[in-house]
């Protein structure tokens, strides 16, 4: 679900759908099987794909040496003063919204859970009108879509009866819905003085589709509790969301991942993997949940900052490292 954040920027909103822009930007993308088999079906263990939940399959390269059955629950680690490993969620954001009205199996009952027993929604639904392009544009990076995702399906919503993802998320009756969306952000970004906190949505992945902050609307970890499709993704009355980079996002394979998204700060959001293919974890980022290094933006290797993609929460941006200042979320209703 989405809140209001209030904070500094150097981002712009601008009318929806009302730029004409040049160049694309999708990228191919990689759906997550659907196969039933299990990972000891790979002649190497080692090599072998994680499945998840029976339905969602990511790549061993993508995982590392991280316990996705052990994942803490990040309903603890939601701070005033950001904190690696912690969301410094803006006290703007409203926490008695709806949400799932049960734990699901995949709580361990020891403040972890079981990414790899959680239930997902069915459904395999294509969305032909889906668009996005971005460009540079003088200072600005402008991001155009209408958040139907680009290169994959998604899960069918509002969540059947039958679905067994309904007994754990019956509340969540939205609907995808075409929102059509025109962001400048900072092509250039700079640091803030100081980091800025996060509420409702903290960017846009190259799919074309909104990535939330990693909480539900009664401000807990909304990838542990709500009910995700195959491409971790929900829709909530404003539009279909994520709340972490979804594995159904174009990134390489093997080496460094590239860039996924961009937050509204300005600064790029890459995937799992840092220098050398090593898939990184809270221990090697700050507390906005990033790190400076280089990476391939727009076509050519520069050294920057940004955001990084764990399987921890807070799963993609703890906080704003560079500065953002637009009022209200970035989605309006839809019509």
């Amino acid at each position: 679900m989405d809140g209001k954040r209030l904070g500094r920027s150097t981002c712009a909103l601008l009318v929806a759908g009302g730029l004409a822009v040049g160049a694309c930007s999708n990228g191919a993308t990689r759906t997550p099987s659907t196969t039933r088999a299990p990972a000891s079906s790979s002649p190497s263990g080692a090599t072998a794909p994680v499945v998840l939940g029976g339905a969602v399959s990511v790549a061993r390269s993508d995982v590392g040496h991280a316990d996705l059955t052990r994942l803490p629950v990040g309903d603890t680690h939601i701070v005033r003063t950001p904190t690696v490993g912690g969301l410094d969620l803006c006290t703007t954001f409203p926490t008695n919204g709806p949400g799932a009205t049960a734990q699901g199996p995949w709580f361990n009952g020891d403040g972890t859970y079981d990414l790899t027993k959680k239930t997902f929604v069915q459904g395999d639904v294509s969305w032909p009108d889906a668009t996005f392009r971005q460009s540079v544009q003088g200072t600005n990076r402008v991001l155009v879509g209408n958040d139907l995702p680009i290169g994959h399906n998604t899960g069918t919503f509002p969540i059947a009866a039958n679905d067994p993802a309904y007994r754990y998320d019956p509340g969540n009756r939205a609907s995808i819905v075409a929102n059509p969306y025109s962001i400048a952000i900072a092509a250039t970004p700079k640091p803030a003085a100081s980091p800025g906190c996060v509420a409702g949505e903290v960017g846009i992945l190259l799919d074309g589709v909104i990535l939330n902050s990693p909480v539900d609307a009664r401000g807990r970890d909304a990838v542990a509790w709500e009910e995700q499709d195959r491409c971790f993704g929900h829709p909530n009355p404003v539009g279909y969301h994520f709340h972490s980079v979804s594995p159904c996002v174009s990134d390489p394979v093997t080496g460094p991942s590239g860039v996924v998204g961009f937050a509204l700060d300005g600064y790029p959001i890459t995937g799992h993997r840092g220098e050398g293919g090593k898939v990184l974890t809270n221990a090697d980022l700050d507390e906005c949940h990033g790190t400076t290094s280089t990476i391939q933006l727009d076509g050519r290797p520069v050294m920057t900052y940004h955001y990084v993609a764990t399987w921890e929460f807070p799963y993609a941006v703890g906080c704003f490292h560079g500065t953002y200042t637009a009022t209200g979320p970035v989605l309006k209703p839809a019509r």
